[in-house]
């Protein structure tokens, strides 16, 4: 799972260059290091850096009923942003293919800021940028390290399990009708 907007894709067969670089990327401290150790892998150092990016982003897709149904409702109310502890090595490659801009207004890539979840820097930088005290958003990971990055920066951390648990989340919150 790649959050609560994106997910390994069903048909994804395994790929090695793919699998490879994102091990690297889990443990490398900056893009620097992250090009660095692709470049003298044995198994990735044949390959472009873009053609290691765009396979990566093959990986992934939308999980459609959030893209199709959720954002929609969402954007009609409330401002929406990301924040994206990825690569930007593959960050364009993933804002083409999925188009951020029709529902969010603020994308932060912890590459740009020098800064990752859970710290909570990165999620006051977030409000700001939107225009928002910390303590007016609520921020949705799929990662429990992360949520609680954002409960510490004073947002209301929810951890995505899925689809439904998600919906039932906010509505608890009057942020939706179920």
């Amino acid at each position: 799972m790649v959050g609560p907007l994106l997910q390994k894709c069903p048909d994804y067969a395994f790929d090695a260059i793919v699998e490879t670089a994102e091990k690297i990327r889990s443990d490398s401290l900056n893009d620097g290091e992250f090009v660095r150790t692709l470049e003298n892998n044995e198994i990735t150092k044949q390959y472009p850096l873009e053609e290691i990016a765009k396979r990566i982003v093959s990986k992934y897709c939308r999980i459609q009923q959030v893209w199709d149904e959720l954002l929609p409702k969402l954007k009609e109310k409330y401002k929406l942003g990301i924040i994206n502890n990825g690569t930007a090595i593959t960050l364009p490659y993933f804002k083409e293919k999925n188009n951020f801009r029709e529902f969010f207004d603020v994308f932060i890539n912890s590459s740009e800021v020098n800064l990752e979840k859970p710290d909570a820097r990165i999620y006051v930088i977030t409000s700001e940028q939107m225009g928002l005290k910390p303590a007016e958003c609520v921020f949705i990971d799929d990662t429990e390290i992360n949520v609680l990055g954002a409960n510490n920066a004073g947002m209301k951390g929810l951890l995505f399990t899925n689809y439904q648990n998600l919906l039932a989340d906010l509505s608890s919150l009057k942020i939706i009708a179920v």
